[in-house]
């Protein structure tokens, strides 16, 4: 989709502060018709709409929204003043628009607001206890509490809290980082890694600091994202999520709990294949051309098929909001939480044959339009459709592949920055946000893959998801030799056929 400034002539104020989703409607449909979406200015908008992923989080996640953060945690060389570590968090956050944005409630409604750039003055500084010893699973734990206390003592909706921590006399120290995970997805966290061992690199050769330019600001991105919910392609989508969002028969969370959950209601159940296992998974994957996330949602539906019964269960996924706008808006170098929110309907079967399960999940993956963002909009940004949608509240399950988190490789002892050699913590640690009564979370790390249930214990007891999880791990193994049995008796009748009997 190719944006156009032909069209009338509205102004941001015109466009995003509305008071009535209606009209957004209307004049953005004037615009299409004229000839596309206009462009409007960061700098114009004072507050730019929030995203649908974020309308999301805010209406059914964690009771305590600015506790759902990703904690990044950094070893730096005793060298390292405090002053580096400021002027280094300084230029990161005035870089990216999305460390200095804050959501506020403004007469029932929910608005964007970025802060102007300015010094980070907010490090607070501590001292790790004498008797821990670097490099063990109690400085990290350490670390972590000395974090989480921070965050409670500080603005938790400040988007980034950091910690300077002083190890041990001649040890290490650390830098231990805390975001909010609605402006953390995956690809941001790699984006502010990036940035920020650039920027101490340059601090700390004398240099100034400077990052590579961010291509769309978030601000940009939040205005033409909702200009989205009036565009023909998501506006002709609007039979397939009506028809997905009423789809489900089964439920595995009590519907008796309402409300969103709190800290204490979260809890894990976390489990870990084999090497041998994760092996073997690897294996079918190549030889069946099935990717793991397929595989996964495949023994998840014949898991619940088995515990809970034959039917349709509504399962929430997560999909690639930066790849909606390509190669129109460039999102690189953009930090922010761009994950689409979305439903499927996951048909759930005790007498499915392997093959034919993992053919329907994938047929069921492929047919969802456009990464799943016309979900989100027609939720919560276009109102003919946001009742209908809103009324068959979330899905009881929220799936989550993460993929593989690479380990490090080893750095010489006078490296000024490294980061934590447990590579998994910012995912392994950061709670579940979004409200499901249950999350499966899937990564893989030195060559296993770990599963993480977290579920809210007010809707789902424990002992259900230990038996889901256990039933999984064994359901997944045997979905992948059934199907390479099929497909090895296939392959054989084929060959069969290709024989001269005459």
């Amino acid at each position: 989709m190719t944006a156009s400034n032909e069209g009338l002539d509205l102004t941001p104020q015109d466009l995003y502060e509305n008071q009535t989703v209606a009209a957004l409607a209307k004049a953005l449909t004037a615009r299409y018709a004229a000839g596309g979406l206009a462009r409007q200015s960061p700098g114009d908008v004072t507050h730019p709409p929030v995203p649908p992923n974020i309308s999301y989080f805010l209406e059914h996640g964690v009771r305590e929204h600015e506790q759902w953060r990703v904690p990044l945690i950094l070893q730096l060389r005793p060298d390292v003043q405090v002053d580096d570590v400021c002027a280094v968090l300084t230029a990161l956050r005035n870089h990216h628009e999305a460390l200095r944005l804050r959501l506020v409630e403004r007469a029932g409604a929910w608005e964007q607001v970025i802060s102007e750039p300015g010094d980070f003055a907010d490090l607070a500084t501590r001292l790790l206890p004498e008797d821990i010893k670097p490099g063990t699973p109690q400085e990290r734990d350490a670390l972590l509490s000395t974090l989480i206390d921070v965050v409670r003592q500080q603005d938790p909706s400040n988007p980034l809290i950091a910690t300077y921590v002083r190890g041990v006399p001649g040890g290490p120290c650390y830098l231990a980082i805390s975001v909010r995970a609605i402006v953390a997805d995956n690809a941001s966290r790699d984006i502010l890694l990036t940035d920020i061992f650039t920027a101490f690199g340059q601090q700390l050769a004398g240099e100034e600091i400077a990052l590579q330019p961010v291509t769309t600001p978030w601000t940009e991105w939040s205005q033409r994202c909702a200009a989205l919910a009036v565009h023909p392609a998501v506006l002709e989508s609007r039979d397939y999520w009506l028809k997905t969002a009423t789809a489900s028969t089964l439920k595995v969370a009590s519907e008796q709990i309402a409300g969103a959950p709190g800290l204490p209601d979260l809890a894990r159940s976390a489990s870990s294949l084999t090497v041998a296992e994760t092996t073997e998974i690897d294996d079918a994957r190549r030889r069946l051309r099935v990717p793991i996330d397929e595989m996964l949602l495949a023994a998840l539906s014949r898991t619940i098929a088995h515990q809970v019964g034959d039917g349709t269960i509504a399962v929430d996924l997560s999909g690639e909001g930066r790849s909606v706008l390509k190669p129109d808006v460039d999102l690189r170098r953009t930090v922010g939480w761009f994950n689409t929110i979305y439903p499927i309907a996951l048909t759930c079967a005790n007498d499915d044959g392997a093959k034919q399960l993992l053919d329907d999940v994938h047929n069921t993956l492929t047919a969802v339009p456009h990464y799943g963002i016309g979900y989100g909009l027609l939720r919560y940004l276009y109102a003919p459709t946001a009742r209908q949608l809103g009324a068959g509240g979330p899905a009881d399950i929220f799936f989550s592949y993460i993929g593989t988190i690479p380990d490090l490789p080893p750095l010489g002892e006078d490296v000024a920055v490294r980061f934590d050699a447990d590579t998994s913590l910012p995912v392994r640690e950061a709670i579940p946000g979004l409200g499901h009564g249950i999350e499966l979370r899937v990564f893989r790390t030195a060559g296993v893959l770990h599963l993480d249930w977290w579920y809210d214990s007010r809707r789902v007891d424990g002992a259900t998801v230990q038996s889901l999880a256990s039933g999984f791990s064994r359901t997944l193994l045997e979905l992948i030799r059934e199907a390479l049995a099929q497909d090895e008796m296939d392959s054989g009748s084929d060959e069969m056929e290709l024989v001269d009997l005459s």
